[in-house]
């Protein structure tokens, strides 16, 4: 195996990581066109959907009335949640097995008929369920499996490059997914997504296997801990400030916000989109710099990477709250700068503390540990969604201050995290046919 400056460690990466880019494009696509699905095809036209209602009347019981833009609302946030929720368990499951390939084939197939069942509308819960499944047992198992090819490139530096596919397609998707449903009607989007999955499979099915080698004589099975439960905690409070971008930041935008270029008005989910766009520039930039840092002394650990990713996205909002203090509209150059500096501070914090995680586990669990990792995404969804909540009732600089505040916490967790590799990382992984 040969280990190059700017090259995987191993054999199989790229594949991975497009099967990761197909898996976003497909489920992001779908995600974005669930409320609007709900509310203008299911609910609007009196589809029968199987145990619809009975849902519907279930989660009445639970929050009281409800028209259908509150249900279709709910429904969409429970399932968001959900999908990051099974994640551990699909990671126990192939840990369990030790069979991770066939479980991330499984996961495939459910998300396909999962969209199938979309298609379908009569079975469009039921398709939801198999996506929840499906998204269990692929996405945690994927990047488990991409973290045993780290080598002396630095596990960082790789989930960089990760991290630049994922939002490729977790930008092509929406994009795609909207259009197809606007010219074709929305089953149309759910079958070229579930064809997505197929393309994903195929890809799957090229990855040369990844060969863990056998325990060195002595080696330490043991979780580390102590890096492990100050990464995720700093990664999941600095998530509860950065989601909050295609969520509230996208209202204050359209509110107060001079939405024009060169005289022509851009829509505020365009905002999103460039948050897509830097992102993926600057993992890949991170990528290809990383090397040339290592080779001089200058690369910052992983640990410091997640502090300096917590201080930047608190500096986006600390930008927000400068520019929302007068009135009147707001030129876009300033908002633009702050989805940078956000994204700045995704690309510092995600990598490193999906690194620090996958390092820091035995392989044995690293399904496990991966899954757990990824229920930062649960508990920012919810907690994103509550601070929504207080957007009417505050005055807007102290509102974005408040989002500040959480990712100096992440950044001041992540300080706590040991000097230091775990000993779980002196056995890289190959890639075996």
């Amino acid at each position: 195996m040969r280990d190059r400056d700017t090259t995987p460690p191993a054999p199989g990466f790229w594949t991975l990581a497009s099967v990761e880019g197909w898996e976003r494009c497909a489920i992001q696509g779908a995600k974005s066109l669930l409320t609007l699905f709900l509310l203008t095809d299911l609910l609007a036209r009196g589809h029968a959907v199987v145990g619809l209602a009975e849902l519907r009347m279930a989660v009445g019981r639970m929050t009281g009335a409800q028209g259908d833009i509150a249900f279709a609302s709910q429904l969409y946030g429970l399932y968001g949640a959900l999908t990051y929720l099974v994640l551990p368990l699909g990671g126990w499951i192939a840990d369990r097995s030790g069979r991770r390939r066939t479980a991330m084939y499984g996961g495939a197939l459910l998300m396909a008929l999962g969209l199938f069942a979309l298609a379908s509308r009569t079975w469009a819960l039921a398709g939801l369920g198999l996506l929840i499944a499906g998204i269990g047992l692929l996405k945690g198992n994927l990047a488990a499996e991409v973290g045993a090819l780290r080598g002396k490139a630095g596990g960082d530096r790789l989930f960089a490059a990760y991290l630049a596919c994922l939002n490729g397609g977790t930008l092509l998707g929406p994009l795609f997914g909207g259009w197809l449903a606007l010219r074709f009607g929305f089953a149309a989007a759910f079958v070229a997504m579930a064809a997505g999955m197929g393309v994903a499979m195929l890809l799957l099915r090229t990855a040369p296997r990844v060969a863990l080698p056998p325990p060195a004589p002595g080696e330490d099975h043991r979780t580390d801990w102590a890096r492990v439960v100050p990464a995720i905690l700093g990664v999941t409070l600095c998530f509860c400030a950065y989601e909050q971008l295609t969520n509230m930041v996208l209202v204050w935008a359209e509110a107060r916000v001079d939405l024009a270029v060169a005289g022509v008005a851009i829509p505020p989910s365009w905002l999103a989109a460039a948050d897509g766009l830097f992102t993926i520039a600057l993992a890949l930039l991170a990528y290809r710099l990383g090397p040339r840092l290592a080779r001089h002394g200058r690369e910052p650990v992983p640990a410091r990477k997640l502090v300096a990713g917590g201080v930047a996205i608190a500096l986006a909002y600390a930008l927000l709250a400068s520019l929302s203090g007068g009135a009147g509209r707001i030129g876009l150059g300033g908002p633009i700068m702050a989805v940078l500096l956000l994204d700045i501070g995704v690309v510092l914090a995600w990598p490193s503390a999906l690194a620090i995680v996958n390092a820091a586990a035995p392989p044995a669990r690293r399904g496990l540990m991966t899954g757990l990792f990824y229920l930062h995404g649960f508990v920012a969804h919810l907690a994103v969604g509550q601070l929504g909540t207080l957007y009417p009732t505050m005055d807007q600089p102290h509102f974005w201050l408040v989002h500040a505040a959480f990712a100096l916490a992440g950044a001041g967790v992540a300080l706590a995290i040991p000097r230091g590799q775990a000993t779980t990382t002196s056995t890289p992984a190959s890639a075996s046919a």
